[in-house]
């Protein structure tokens, strides 16, 4: 088989992104309809939604670096594979423990596929074109959110078997996908053991601690909106159509998206800080609209938290797959995206539990507190950084 082209490999790479987050979101809209169909109660529910994170901080806590020394080819056809398979259990799901086994699967395949197709979006790069993988994995993760939302939405509203119909698309998208990754470049292999903690050269910490920060940031906001922003949306519309609210929230992944390929160009260093002032205006926003009820209000949050989530994930994943070593690339942006992961699962369950228990808007107003200082934290960090080095540079060469 002849090995793909450098715009063939990227471009296979681009596609196992979108595909990690069309899997990851292909399930949100259907969970109410398991519940209602099967009888299954809400607390069953949530365990099929919080075993996808979980598995998938677990293989990227012990597997995040296995692609610097399999190699990108093996670590994203073996992700690919157990994507395909676990979606074929949804496809097919006759009951809850199925659904379970599904979940699992596809936790663990985009724990191994992620990162090392992040990474190889820096390698397959024209040359010089590198700092650009963070904008591009934006993007393609984002319009892989926007299908899964809009696909679940309109398969839900118009097709007969609402349970197991919106998995075949992505399945047959997922295995075109793995023939296509059959045919990358092998990579270079390095030394270790499969199973290995994840480790980063101490020289890189203050990257992986900026982009973790970036990512964290946004993902966790990213977290409230897609755990939250539905009910929202449904108390200001007044219908819980899924295809409805499937728009909504497709509104913020389109945003993200759209965002990424405008502001593909803006350094970290920029970025950040103004992705980070952002974030907090439309938390802020958010948190207004559900006091007041404003729809317009509403609206507006999803867009501006969109812009705010992608100048932040942009430069977080962006910094980390550009100055990482190639042989610690992938164990680089694999503890970037842990840390980005944990505090998405802590924000959705944590103010899922207050939300509950005290009802939507406190919910929604601590999430906003908290993820302001966060994002504030992560939108300074390229600042320190830059001054740091300026700092080193003036104390290395005293005139």
């Amino acid at each position: 088989m002849r090995p793909a082209s450098r715009r063939t490999a990227f471009a296979t790479a681009s596609l196992t992104a979108a595909l990690a987050l069309w899997t990851s979101g292909a399930p949100s809209v259907v969970y109410p309809v398991y519940g209602r169909l099967w009888d299954v109660p809400p607390a069953l529910t949530t365990v099929v939604f919080g075993v996808y994170p979980l598995t998938l901080l677990v293989v990227l806590g012990l597997f995040g670096g296995i692609s610097d020394r399999i190699g990108r080819r093996a670590a994203i056809v073996l992700g690919l594979a157990l994507m395909a398979v676990g979606t074929l259990a949804f496809a097919l799901a006759p009951s809850l423990p199925v659904l379970l086994l599904g979940r699992v699967l596809t936790g663990a395949g985009v724990g191994f596929a992620l990162s090392p197709a992040t990474a190889a979006l820096a390698e397959y790069a024209r040359p010089g074109r590198g700092h650009l993988a963070g904008a591009v994995a934006t993007a393609s993760t984002a319009s892989g959110l926007t299908v899964a939302l809009l696909i679940g939405g309109v398969f839900l509203t118009w097709l007969g078997d609402p349970l197991h119909a919106s998995y075949w698309p992505l399945l047959g998208a997922i295995l075109l996908t793995l023939l296509s990754a059959l045919r990358l470049p092998a990579g270079e292999r390095g030394s270790g053991r499969a199973v290995q903690v994840l480790r980063v050269p101490r020289s890189m910490t203050g990257v992986v601690a900026q982009g973790a920060l970036g990512v964290a940031a946004a993902f966790g906001t990213g977290g409230v909106v897609l755990a939250l922003g539905a009910d929202v949306a449904v108390d200001l519309i007044g219908t819980s159509a899924p295809l409805v609210i499937g728009l909504v929230l497709a509104l913020s992944a389109v945003t993200i998206g759209a965002t990424a390929l405008l502001a593909r160009r803006v350094r970290a260093g920029v970025a950040a800080p103004v992705g980070a002032l952002l974030m907090v205006l439309g938390l802020g926003l958010l948190v207004l609209a559900s006091a007041t009820a404003s729809l317009v209000v509403f609206l507006a949050s999803i867009v501006v938290t969109g812009v705010g989530y992608s100048l932040l994930f942009a430069a977080g994943v962006g910094i980390a797959a550009e100055l990482a070593p190639p042989a610690h690339r992938a164990a680089t942006v694999s503890t970037v995206y842990f840390f980005g992961y944990g505090v998405q699962a802590i924000a959705a369950i944590g103010l899922g539990q207050v939300a509950t228990a005290d009802g939507l808007l406190p919910a929604i107003a601590i999430g906003a507190v908290l993820l302001s200082v966060l994002a504030l934290v992560a939108g300074a960090a390229p600042l320190v950084r830059a001054r740091r080095a300026v700092r080193t540079i003036t104390e290395g060469n005293p005139a």
